[in-house]
């Protein structure tokens, strides 16, 4: 069953998130930003059409790269003061942006809505990714594509183990970022066919947030539904 309005403003008031923390996003990413994930977020953002549903909008940073006339966009972001800013920002040509503020597992949307799903550095932040990879599969048509930017676990011998000893940490420091994420096998043993797009492990971010990835994944024909949906998420769904 659907989950209402409500009930998703409801579970995202649940995730942790400050004021602070959402002044501080845009300042944290600023370098990578000037030096390579602007980029990378047009090339990933400019390839959406339709009706498109971007998870975990943040405070914006994708809203000048989307194409001007989309049929819809919405913009999810269950953090109340990153939501704030967001709607701050200026819309896409000839786009009215809806904001609906939940948390990636809880998507108040019915199944086969939109054509593109979008996201740039939040999987890595959910709760239960396993659950929001189900929420997009469900939202998306089933020709629909996802489209993604995130950084994962490296496997290289010993970055990767870095990355595990440093999680809990990283989290800490990143407002609960979780630096060693599988996140490409995840999407494949959740019903999806990814192609990775891009691969940079050169960006000067920090070694536990890097190596970063960008693909399509699609839904794959007869995947099992999405299980029921169980307590509210206690943790973030969106940077």
């Amino acid at each position: 069953m659907t989950a209402t309005r409500q009930q998703a403003e409801a579970a995202a008031d649940q995730v942790p998130g400050s004021k602070l923390s959402a002044r501080l996003y845009e300042p944290f990413l600023w370098l990578g930003e000037k030096t390579g994930f602007r980029r990378w977020r047009q090339k990933v953002v400019s390839g959406v059409s339709g009706s498109v549903l971007e998870l975990g909008a943040g405070t914006g940073l994708n809203l000048a790269h989307y194409p001007a006339g989309l049929d819809r966009l919405v913009l999810v972001e269950p953090d109340f003061h990153k939501a704030g800013i967001l709607a701050t920002k200026p819309a896409p040509a000839g786009v009215e942006p809806e904001i609906v503020r939940a948390p990636g597992e809880m998507l108040p949307f019915e199944d086969d809505t939109f054509d593109t799903v979008v996201e740039t550095l939040v999987l890595c932040t959910v709760a239960d990714p396993e659950a929001t990879a189900a929420e997009i599969r469900r939202v998306l048509k089933p020709d629909g594509r996802f489209l993604f930017m995130e950084h994962v676990r490296s496997e290289g011998p010993r970055l990767g183990p870095l990355q595990d000893r440093m999680e809990k940490t990283w989290m800490r420091i990143a407002d609960g970022c979780h630096c060693n994420r599988r996140t490409v096998p995840m999407l494949e043993a959740n019903g999806f066919e990814v192609e990775v797009t891009a691969e940079q492990d050169k960006f000067p971010m920090p070694p536990v947030a890097r190596p970063i990835v960008s693909g399509i994944a699609r839904p794959i024909a007869g995947s099992p539904p999405a299980p029921e949906r169980g307590s509210a998420p206690d943790g973030d769904a969106a940077t």
